[in-house]
Parts: C-alpha cells; sequence; structure tokens
C-alpha cells in the first residue's frame, strides 16, 4: 500500500493545482464541508524535513505557507492518500 500511495501523491497534487486554475472557488468549495479542526498531530507534514518529530511542530514557520497545503486536507481522499489517521477534521 505505501508504494501505491506513493505512485498516487504527484498526480493527486498535479491535479488539484488544475482544477485550482479551472475553478477559482475550488478550495473554498472544499473547505466548506471540511468540519473539526487541525490537531497539530504533524501527520500531514508526513516527511518534511522541517518537522521536529518530537515536538510536531514546524521548525521554520510559525504559520504554515501556502505550499504546505495550509488547506489540507481537502477531502477524505488526501488523508487516505498521505495517510494521515489522526487528523481532526471531518467531511460530510
Amino acid at each position: 500500500m505505501p508504494i501505491i500511495n506513493s505512485l498516487l501523491k504527484a498526480p493527486t497534487k498535479a491535479a488539484r493545482k488544475l482544477s485550482q486554475l479551472i475553478d477559482k472557488d475550488y478550495f473554498k468549495k472544499k473547505l466548506a464541508k471540511r468540519r473539526g479542526k487541525c490537531r497539530k498531530c504533524g501527520d500531514c507534514c508526513g516527511n518534511c524535513r522541517f518537522l521536529d518529530k518530537k515536538t510536531k511542530l514546524c521548525k521554520i514557520y510559525k504559520k504554515r505557507p501556502w505550499n504546505c497545503y495550509q488547506e489540507f486536507p481537502l477531502d477524505k481522499l488526501d488523508q487516505k492518500i498521505w495517510a494521515v489517521k489522526k487528523c481532526g477534521y471531518k467531511f460530510r
């Protein structure tokens, strides 16, 4: 399963960017279906070299920049592909 997840990540990122270019309200529509709040578990940061493994906090940013998926996760598929298990977000 980890190999499949790795293969799905790149096209998913590309599809998200393309969707955003086609539909300017793409993120707004997706985020409107999201409920809950970030638990700051660090799961969505995965293997980022800037993630402090002990504190689960970013070593360089107080706020995550856009390229760190501030809008992440957008849906259940994001949680599944990136194996985010402790996430505080749920989707309708």
